[in-house]
């Protein structure tokens, strides 16, 4: 239901995304499974400052010493994470959507369990602009993708195998009901018009794997998969 990810250069690793508060055994097991560390984590890249994909920024960060980056637009988002229809306002209640799709509220209940409610706030996080490579292990390429957040990102690593999409592209909706291809409904998302434009941006990059904030990755490549995206459009 929520994902994030590693990137492995040498003996460093880049988090992108880092979960819900309640995520770190998770975390911490997967890394032991391969062999690594929290402390083996040099940098933690957030696509965008919702609950759901901040909550163990500020932890990882004490424990391993890792710098967090995120877009500025979603600086005053990840101080106070718990007041995003304050700073990224969606545009349409959640109400009808539970009431349309009732599993929803089960994944809502799901992240409540997770801690969403009590995530820790990032501040003084380090910054990047569009387009730009970063200092990280995996040079990954951060791409603005606004719409979902005004500070909505993904990041590509340069070989183009994938691209990290958070919300911006994922392929699973469960509040919405959708599986497949797909922007996260409006009742999450701050522009609907910018993440239809953003997701034509997305498509316009070459990756071979879609890796999303929500549901499964997939392999169709990104071009493809971004516009599969913009053909369901945003409900």
């Amino acid at each position: 239901m929520v994902n994030f990810w590693l990137v492995a250069e040498g003996t460093d690793l880049t988090l992108i995304d880092t979960g819900l508060p309640r995520h770190w055994d998770q975390l911490c097991a997967g890394l032991e499974a391969i062999g690594r560390s929290v402390s083996d984590i040099a940098a933690v890249l957030i696509t965008h400052a919702h609950a759901d994909h901040l909550g163990l920024a500020s932890r990882v960060q004490e424990a391993s010493g890792a710098s967090v980056w995120i877009h500025r637009a979603d600086t005053e988002l990840a101080a106070q994470p718990l007041k995003a229809r304050t700073y990224a306002r969606p545009q349409r209640p959640l109400l009808p959507y539970l009431l349309r799709h009732p599993a929803g509220l089960a994944a809502a209940a799901h992240m409540l369990r997770l801690g969403a409610a009590k995530t820790p706030p990032v501040t003084a996080p380090r910054h990047f602009t569009d387009a730009e490579q970063l200092d990280v292990p995996g040079r990954l390429i951060a791409v603005h993708v606004p719409g979902h957040t005004p500070g909505s990102t993904a990041f590509l690593l340069p070989c183009g195998t994938a691209a990290f999409t958070g919300d911006a592209l994922v392929t699973h909706d469960k509040v919405a009901g959708h599986l497949g291809p797909c922007l996260i409904c409006l009742a999450f998302t701050h522009d609907g018009d910018a993440a239809v434009q953003s997701l034509r941006h997305l498509a316009s990059f070459s990756a071979e794997a879609v890796l999303p904030g929500h549901g499964e990755p997939c392999h169709d490549g990104l071009a493809r998969t971004a516009q599969a995206a913009v053909e369901y459009g945003i409900h």
